[in-house]
């Protein structure tokens, strides 16, 4: 058996949805990264991954904020907190930009010249 044949797509995504990283869901089926990007990359799996890692962009999202409920009143822990959800809304921001990404904005000012016409007649009159 491959080492490819050793990911089951059905545990990979459950993997995904409860926010494993790459490397946890290597270790866990025992394989290279680059044999997980080469699993993930195949067209009959790519678009379901996706989907996936876009959803689990929510339970960055809640491990955020659970981070910061859960600090104690210390200093060190508060500290520790405000840094591990600033990391998860970063996780949550890659997995699924269009919801959890900067906000992009664009303002275009244009000013349009109104075109000069010369109306008088030079041809003899």
């Amino acid at each position: 058996m491959s080492k490819i044949g050793q990911i089951d797509v059905e545990k990979l995504i459950d993997l995904i949805y409860d926010g494993k990283t790459y490397r946890q869901m290597a270790d866990f089926f025992g394989v290279k990264l680059a044999t997980l990007s080469d699993f993930v990359a195949k067209p009959e799996h790519s678009a379901r991954v996706k989907e996936a890692l876009k959803a689990s962009a929510d339970t960055y999202a809640d491990m955020a904020e659970q981070v910061l409920k859960d600090a104690k009143s210390n200093i060190v822990e508060i500290q520790r907190a405000k840094e591990l959800s600033q990391y998860y809304k970063w996780k949550a921001s890659k997995r699924s930009p269009k919801e959890y990404g900067d906000k992009v904005e664009q303002n275009i000012k244009h000013t349009i010249m109104p075109a000069v016409i010369d109306w008088s007649e030079e041809d003899g009159k």
